[in-house]
């Protein structure tokens, strides 16, 4: 008897046990029945894809289906509290009882003492997320498959309205919905979901914090502790933001420095820039996009429309395009990300190649911290320096001095070890005082791209930098509670690299920039991070 065979043998039972004789809680009796027990050793994961409140996602390879799935799971760094594992198996459940054309399909669960996750098909085009705002790998996104994408937003979010009783997802966002191979929309996360229930004494909403991201949240959700009746009216504010997001290509709120000035200026009724500026003239039927849009975000829940008139008036509009048109845009699209990998690898391979140069300098920059300057010196004197963005370590040639100091107050030790780097004729700078030099190459080519990463590294790559810092003990709880904390994905990854605490930080927020490919970055640093990555490569969950 198999694996499979084996735990739907023993779901008959009120309880599940593995070989340690461990039981499991009691689990619905539907998925008991219908889903499969995976085993955590047939799972090799390859990557972490993102992280959430409700659990961390990762690619893994079932290693004997011998195809990539998705596991949503509680970071395998601690033990599984009860409330997660419930948490967890309610989501399992949902994503059981929703089965849909346009919803995220489950596979299986795993179900152990030390180890408790849903198993999801795998989605290789990633999140809308990516696929809106990575503009290097899809400067152009064709209206006709944007209006497709919106359009099969609404039939599975419909599907969930109309299931008895009606499913509310309340957490739909961009990095929610999934695309599949053929940029197909599938809806992921329903950890916040919930079943709204129609009997009158059954329609209270618990007062517990619903969460949810704020961009997305409609104003009367702001007051976690005020009763209110759930409604399907936070699914269409959200899906309204959504529909901005799709035509603008911009983040919403992007200004907006804290969660509060998102609230204040949301309440007073602000929404995201309608004008040609934000959304441009030549989009087709951009009146009825933006009456759908203002509708869905209205102040008052009840002039909202529901999914059923948003796909009314979405239906004739993705009739207009043919089915055999999508394909050759969606085509032209691979096709446009290919060519951009192929030549940012070819642009690599040259710069890897590329001799070293001799120099003859003394690099100084001007770096604030808090109130006070802090000196630090890079010196680098007639001797080979190391490669390009090769990071400067006890074993180089090069010397880093950190220091607090003028010229004056060098002790004559100081001044014979300066001098035997120098030139004999090198004087510094007038201005020497203020000036500092960053950490090492992967630090200083951090702060030079600085905007150019805050505007282009993605949800999923700051979750993983976040994710490969906690687990070297690179970043405290509380700055990674401070960067999580913002209400936008620019405000954290700006947060992230205020948060840079030297070179090894940034190695690694360098290194997942690489990896997620993120080509608009590019020359990257050429750093080394085997040792550091290796964790994240084909081990298989039982054994971290």
């Amino acid at each position: 008897m198999n694996w499979s065979q084996e735990s739907r043998k023993n779901s008959t039972s009120s309880s599940v046990s593995d070989s340690s004789g461990w039981e499991s809680p009691n689990l619905p009796g539907m998925i008991c029945g219908s889903l499969p027990f995976l085993p955590q050793s047939k799972l090799e994961v390859t990557r972490t894809i993102s992280q959430g409140p409700n659990g961390t996602v990762s690619e893994a390879r079932h290693s004997d289906w011998r195809i990539r799935v998705a596991v949503k799971h509680i970071p395998i760094l601690r033990p599984v509290l009860d409330t997660e594992r419930s948490t967890i198996l309610k989501e399992a459940e949902i994503l059981h009882k929703a089965r849909f054309k346009y919803i995220l399909p489950i596979l299986g669960i795993c179900n152990e003492p030390t180890f408790v996750g849903i198993v999801t098909e795998y989605m290789p085009n990633g999140s809308l997320d990516q696929l809106l705002f990575q503009k290097n790998d899809f400067p152009e996104i064709p209206f006709s498959l944007r209006y497709r994408i919106l359009y099969e937003i609404a039939l599975g979010v419909n599907f969930l309205h109309n299931m008895n009783p009606p499913l509310l997802h309340h957490d739909l966002k961009t990095q929610n919905i999934l695309m599949d191979s053929e940029f197909h929309v599938k809806i992921a996360d329903f950890g916040l979901s919930k079943w709204r229930m129609l009997s009158s004494s059954q329609s209270a909403v618990d007062t517990s914090s619903g969460g949810g991201t704020i961009i997305y949240m409609p104003p009367e959700d702001y007051e976690p502790n005020k009763k209110s009746r759930a409604s399907v009216k936070h699914d269409i504010y959200s899906y309204a933001i959504i529909m901005w997001e799709v035509f603008s290509r911009k983040q919403p709120f992007e200004d907006a420095t804290t969660p509060m000035q998102i609230m204040f200026s949301v309440c007073k009724g602000t929404r995201p820039d309608t004008s040609e500026e934000s959304l441009p003239g030549d989009i087709p039927h951009r009146d009825t996009i933006i009456s759908l849009m203002t509708s869905g975000w209205a102040q008052n829940p009840d002039e909202r429309p529901s999914f059923l008139k948003c796909l009314i008036e979405l239906e004739p509009i993705t009739e207009e395009s043919d089915e055999i048109s999508i394909l050759e845009a969606i085509l032209q699209m691979k096709r446009s990300r290919v060519r951009n990998n192929l030549n940012a690898e070819s642009r690599i391979c040259q710069e890897s190649t590329a001799e070293p140069k001799p120099l003859n300098v003394f690099e100084y920059e001007t770096q604030q911290d808090s109130s006070e300057r802090v000196s630090r010196i890079h010196i680098s004197g007639n001797i080979m320096s190391p490669g390009p963005f090769e990071p400067i370590g006890p074993t180089s040639n090069a010397v880093s001095l950190p220091c607090a100091w003028n010229p004056a107050s060098l002790t004559d030790n100081e001044s014979v070890f300066l001098t035997s780097y120098l030139k004999p004729d090198w004087r510094p700078p007038s201005d020497f005082l203020t000036e500092t030099v960053h950490y090492g190459t992967a630090f200083q080519w951090l702060e030079m791209k600085r905007e150019d990463i805050v505007s282009q590294m993605t949800e999923a790559c700051l979750n993983q930098c976040l994710d490969a810092l906690l687990s070297k003990s690179l970043l405290m709880k509380e700055d990674y509670e401070l960067i999580t904390a913002k209400p936008t994905r620019t405000a954290k990854v700006r947060q992230l690299i205020d948060t840079c605490k030297g070179e090894d930080f940034a190695r690694i927020v360098v290194h997942r920039l690489k990896e997620n490919k993120q080509r608009g970055l590019e020359p990257f640093p050429d750093i080394s991070l085997e040792s550091q990555s290796a964790p994240y490569h084909c081990a298989s969950l039982s054994s971290l």
